[in-house]
């Protein structure tokens, strides 16, 4: 009897010891990253007696819950969020140095350069990519070919991008050349900087500390828009619409040149079969090409205990892992590394790797201020796109974003 006793404890006390080893953590993740992020945390946890726990935010609230939850002391573990929050949150001290983990991957030098770069505050790293996703055109074969444009060649510049666009809308019937979505500073950021980045021209310093608005490249590339807009080669309800009613119009084969996103492949081929296109980089206004390097980065909050810290970075490394990779692929049409071509995309349809390659060339504005200066609808970019290609006063126009841009830059760059 007592050896029967003896064993229950020693049992138990295996049990106890066993369960307070294990360690739980909580991820705020965007619910437009949930169920990606949800499926990767199962498959961890299946595996793992740590545990990851997912927090599903609405894209709107995630920013300013986590801003307050860091303030009062109320904040998860880690989070999961748009790579262009990164500065501001890293500036505020709110987020845990994760440099030494990141130097010492082995796969370090093939994470999203945007995303690190972004992540990277006073030379200290606080993040990993996680989902990222890169800006593209897609372009309608069959109307390029009624066109009598090559449907095998790309537009390789803004201006050769018009030249088509004018040639398809001259088709009639209510087709259009072009459709970019023209009143979301998110959307804007995404699809007009690159055409500026493929130029080596930007609207912000590298720091994102000044504005640097008045450039040839952004001049040359309104006057592609402007082109297009006043030939009536723009849908129109690119003025006013959002991104579903772009894919929409570019689904109903009424559209030759679409401003979209990496997502686009892996949408069009299930949703929309029968839609016949190519894919290709974003193009400067005479060439170059370049991408908005978009998605979400995995930051740890500030003060982690040191064994949730553990649980979390052996998280990153797990979804980092080949496997997980083509999961996230699979799921999110782009996987976190640069360097898994092959293994990510081997069942998958092969005009992904378009996005894939061009990533490595991506950039992000790297801003304290994204949502004042690009987001808001009220902000000084949306408005510069607006004022520039659908009014009249261009020069007054641009002439007014650098001011309105210096102004917000100076009341909000970190000491």
């Amino acid at each position: 009897m007592l050896r029967l006793k003896t064993t229950i404890t020693a049992l138990a006390l295996l049990a106890s010891s066993s369960l307070a080893g294990a360690e739980e953590i909580t991820l705020w993740v965007r619910t437009s990253s949930g169920a990606v992020l949800q499926g990767l945390a199962d498959k961890y946890n299946a595996s793992h007696s740590d545990k990851v726990n997912v927090t599903q935010i609405t894209a709107e609230q995630m920013v300013p819950k986590l801003g307050a939850a860091i303030a009062g002391s109320a904040a998860p573990d880690g989070a999961v969020l748009d790579l262009i929050y990164l500065p501001t949150f890293a500036a505020a001290d709110g987020l845990e140095d994760i440099s030494d983990f990141v130097k010492g991957l082995p796969y370090s030098s093939a994470m999203s350069p945007s995303h690190i770069r972004l992540a990277t505050y006073d030379g200290k790293i606080y993040g990993v990519p996680a989902l990222p996703d890169a800006s593209i055109i897609a372009y309608n074969t069959d109307l390029f070919t009624k066109a009598g444009l090559d449907p095998n060649k790309a537009p390789a510049s803004m201006e050769e991008v018009a030249a088509d666009a004018k040639k398809i809308a001259a088709l009639g019937n209510e087709t259009y050349g072009f459709y970019f979505v023209a009143n979301s500073g998110s959307w804007l950021i995404y699809d007009f900087l690159p055409h500026l980045w493929a130029a080596n021209a930007d609207v912000l310093s590298d720091d994102g500390r000044s504005a640097t608005v008045d450039t040839p490249a952004l001049r040359e590339t309104i006057a592609a828009y402007r082109d297009m807009w006043k030939a009536g080669a723009i849908h129109p309800t690119s003025r006013s619409g959002n991104g579903n009613n772009a894919v929409e119009a570019f689904a109903s084969g009424k559209v030759g040149i679409l401003m979209t996103g990496s997502y686009i492949v892996n949408l069009l081929t299930s949703k929309y079969p029968d839609v016949k296109f190519a894919v290709a980089p974003i193009p400067g206004p005479k060439g170059g090409a370049s991408s908005f390097a978009g998605g979400d980065t995995l930051s740890l909050i500030k003060g982690i205990s040191e064994e949730k810290k553990k649980v979390a970075l052996d998280f990153v490394n797990f979804y980092m892992q080949p496997e997980q990779q083509v999961y996230i692929t699979q799921e999110s049409g782009m996987p976190s590394r640069t360097d898994l071509a092959a293994e990510a995309y081997a069942k998958f349809d092969p005009r992904n790797l378009v996005a894939y390659d061009i990533l490595a060339k991506a950039r992000t504005p790297y801003t304290f201020s994204s949502d004042e200066l690009f987001v808001s609808r009220t902000g000084p970019f949306l408005n510069l796109i607006q004022g520039t290609i659908f009014g009249d006063d261009v020069d007054g126009t641009i002439a007014k974003t650098q001011a309105d841009f210096t102004r917000i830059l100076e009341r909000t760059n970190p000491n």
